[in-house]
C-alpha cells in the first residue's frame, strides 16, 4: 500500500495502533488524525501514531483512504457530517466496528461504493492511545466486509490496508461476520462480565475470596475490564446472534451439570482438542 494520504478519525487503541503500524511499516508517509479529545491528538502526534492533525471535514477532502475508528453509535452521524466534504481523491472509506450488519447498511447508504467494512480481531482490555502499539495487528485476522455496492477499488484498498499492517484479510458478508463474532468476540465479554459479577457477589459475603483470585479467574475475566460502552453497543447492534450464542452456551452448561465425572472428563478432553484446533487455525485466510 502506498497511499498519498490516509486519514484516521478516532485515535484510541485501534485508531492509534493503525496509525503507528502504517508509519512503522512505511505504508504511507502522510497519516492524518483527529480525535474529539485534543490531548489525545497531542499524544498521537508525539508518539508517532499520525503525522498531522486534521479536522474530519478537511480530512475527507485530503485523504485517499478514510478510516472511522470511533464507537459504532457515532459512525452514522459522523459520516453524515463528513461525507459532503469528500474530495475527488477519496477512494475508500472503512470502519473498525465489531458488528457489521447494521453499520454496513447505514454507512454504504452514505458513502456509496467507496465504503467497505473492516473488523480487526485484535485488541486489549485497556483502551486509549497510551495502550496503542505498532504491532497490535501482527498476524491477526481482519474481516473485510463489502456492501452489495462496494467498488472493486475500495475493496482492494481495504484489503491492502490490512496487509500493510501485516495482518490477514478474510472476506465475509455482514450476517456471516456477526454470527461468527457473536461466539468468538461478543459472548466472551458477556461471560467475563457474568463471572466477575458472581465473584463480586460472593466476595461481599466473604472478603477472603479476593485472596484466591489466580490465573484462571484473571484470564477468564480479562475482557470484563474493557470499556463498559462496548458491551452495550455490541448488544444493540448484534442482539439476535448474541442471544442465540448465549442460549446455546446455557444449554451446554446445563448438559454439563447433569453429567457424571467420567462423562465430564470425556467432554473436557474434547473441549481441549477443540480449543487447540481452533487456536491453531486462528488467522488463516480461508
Amino acid at each position: 500500500m502506498q497511499c498519498s494520504s490516509i486519514g484516521i478519525i478516532g485515535l484510541g487503541l485501534i485508531g492509534g495502533s493503525i496509525g503507528k503500524g502504517l508509519l512503522k511499516n512505511e505504508a504511507s508517509r502522510n497519516v492524518l488524525g483527529w480525535d474529539v479529545n485534543e490531548d489525545v491528538i497531542d499524544v498521537a502526534l508525539s508518539s508517532g501514531a499520525v503525522t498531522h492533525a486534521c479536522e474530519p471535514e478537511k480530512m475527507a477532502g485530503k485523504a485517499e483512504l478514510l478510516i472511522l475508528a470511533v464507537p459504532p453509535s457515532q459512525m452514522k452521524l459522523l459520516s453524515e457530517k463528513v461525507a459532503p466534504f469528500a474530495g475527488k481523491g477519496l477512494k475508500a472509506v472503512t470502519d473498525t466496528a465489531s458488528t457489521k450488519s447494521a453499520i454496513v447498511k447505514q454507512l454504504s447508504a452514505i458513502w456509496k461504493e467507496k465504503y467497505v467494512g473492516l473488523h480487526p480481531m485484535a485488541g486489549k482490555e485497556k483502551a486509549g492511545i497510551d495502550n496503542s502499539s505498532a504491532d497490535l495487528f501482527e498476524g491477526a485476522a481482519w474481516a473485510v466486509v463489502p456492501s452489495a455496492i462496494s467498488s472493486k477499488e475500495a475493496v482492494e484498498m481495504a484489503t491492502d490496508l490490512v496487509c500493510a499492517l501485516h495482518s490477514i484479510p478474510i472476506i465475509l458478508i455482514p450476517e456471516e461476520h456477526d454470527a461468527i463474532v457473536a461466539v468468538t468476540s461478543h459472548l466472551p465479554m458477556f461471560l467475563a462480565t457474568a463471572l466477575a459479577t458472581l465473584a463480586a457477589q460472593r466476595a461481599s459475603r466473604n472478603p477472603k475470596l479476593s485472596k484466591f483470585v489466580a490465573g484462571g479467574f484473571s484470564d477468564t475475566t480479562r475482557v470484563a475490564s474493557c470499556q463498559p460502552w462496548l458491551i452495550s453497543e455490541v448488544w444493540e447492534t448484534n442482539e439476535g446472534f448474541i442471544k442465540e450464542a448465549l442460549k446455546d452456551f446455557i444449554n451446554i452448561l446445563s448438559e454439563m451439570s447433569s453429567k457424571d465425572s467420567k462423562s465430564l472428563a470425556e467432554m473436557a478432553t474434547e473441549a481441549k482438542r477443540a480449543r487447540e484446533s481452533l487456536l491453531a487455525g486462528r488467522g488463516e485466510g480461508k
